[in-house]
């Protein structure tokens, strides 16, 4: 992998809103990993301009490596396990003055060392695993005991009742797989004009059925039109002019347009907070990032299907197998989705290792692909440029869909 390979796992507030974005490092350059990805540009395209928590060692604080940063941009986390001395304190302070918010990066039940520097922190992440609340409520209140201005995270949030413990507590932000499980939500039904779509998507696959039979289908929905319309022209051709549903399947090829049409698929999800924003992003983005793993023999158009799909689930909150009797995917695909197996399973673990920071099992798996482990954190930053433009499409065309004047 590249020396700042990196990943993003969602922080979200009480009422559901994104409020940034934890970004873990694959360090094997030492320290060097955020001041690289800053150099690049990569940390502000992975931050989407939110604040991102960042993991600091000793030596990095010492630096004044975060120094370079935005105001703002990071929170910079001290390992739980940093002791107070001049040198260390010093370097606080100079990250206080210059407006950087400091973090202790994971408290429990007991006491740990960087709890000594409570007074100038603005934020703890609490371990919230044991989803006890005489454990967690003790935890809260030894580290409140420094100031009621304190913002806790709650992080490790796996299960419904870790959650609640936390959140009637009144903790400001959470982070876990929780809040990427479709089990623990209500259950949503999904659009029709979704069905619709998820049916043509089927055709679009079917190479018996010619462009034209393609495009008279769409053509019967006249929302679906405008919408791959806007979407195609904003971001497949870079506003080229295409003017139909035929000239954009001459331009971009059928398995270009099945990919804009199975975003669109995803985006069609009605968002209520930011976790269900950032579930059709993370969705979208996996597929992405699936599509770059062609390796050896496999198919670039199946593999962003199936890394969206893998999502798709909790995008819908509904089952998979469900979602997949709606739309007509390859075997190979389904094998993937439902059973994990067959040549296109070992790209979703990937992206669930690579997600979840698991930089070398990710790395392992792509060797096994035939792809390059050290293209892995390109590949991850792509799949983010390439998501925030392609729903940024979707979102402009569904701004600018016609009004339908009531009769």
């Amino acid at each position: 992998m590249s020396d700042f390979a990196l990943v993003r796992q969602p922080v979200f507030g009480a009422t559901g809103s994104l409020l940034g974005y934890d970004i873990r490092f694959h360090e094997t350059d030492g320290a060097g990993s955020f001041a690289q990805s800053f150099l690049s540009g990569t940390f502000d395209i992975v931050r989407n301009r939110l604040p991102a928590f960042v993991s600091a060692s000793r030596e990095q604080l010492l630096g004044d490596g975060f120094l370079v940063a935005e105001p703002g941009s990071v929170i910079v986390m001290l390992p739980a396990e940093l002791t107070p001395d001049p040198e260390v304190t010093d370097a606080l302070e100079r990250l206080g003055a210059a407006g950087v918010p400091l973090a202790i990066e994971a408290v429990g039940a007991e006491p740990v060392p960087a709890e000594a520097f409570l007074p100038l922190v603005q934020w703890v992440r609490v371990d919230a695993r044991s989803g006890d609340p005489a454990t967690i409520n003790a935890t809260c209140d030894r580290l409140r005991a420094h100031g009621s201005a304190l913002q806790l995270v709650a992080m490790n949030v796996e299960a419904l009742e870790q959650y609640e413990a936390t959140l009637e507590r009144g903790f400001d932000g959470f982070q876990g797989t929780f809040f990427s499980r479709p089990e623990p939500l209500p259950s949503a039904e999904m659009p029709q004009s979704t069905v619709a779509a998820m049916r043509l998507m089927g055709l679009a696959r079917d190479p018996n059925v010619s462009d034209q039979q393609l495009t008279d289908v769409i053509a019967i929905d006249p929302v679906l039109t405008f919408q791959l319309l806007r979407l195609v022209n904003s971001a497949a051709l870079g506003g080229r002019g295409v003017a139909s549903i035929g000239q954009a399947l001459r331009l971009i090829g059928r398995g270009a347009f099945l990919r804009w049409l199975a975003v669109a698929v995803a985006a069609a999800r009605k968002s209520k907070n930011g976790i269900d924003q950032e579930l059709v992003r993370q969705a979208v983005e996996r597929g992405r990032l699936c599509e770059q793993l062609v390796g050896t023999g496999r198919d670039a158009g199946t593999l962003f299907l199936v890394g969206l799909f893998s999502l798709l689930d909790v995008v819908f909150r509904m089952p998979l197998a469900e979602i997949l009797e709606r739309v007509v995917l390859s075997t190979e695909a389904n094998d993937a989705l439902l059973e994990r197996t067959g040549p296109y399973a070992d790209a979703i673990t990937f992206a669930e290792s690579y997600e979840l920071g698991l930089f070398e099992n990710a790395a392992g798996i792509a060797r096994e692909m035939g792809v390059d482990p050290a293209k892995a954190g390109e590949f991850y930053t792509n799949a983010i440029t390439w998501t925030a433009e392609a729903l940024g499409a979707v979102l402009d065309s569904q701004a600018a869909m016609p009004v339908k004047k009531a009769s």
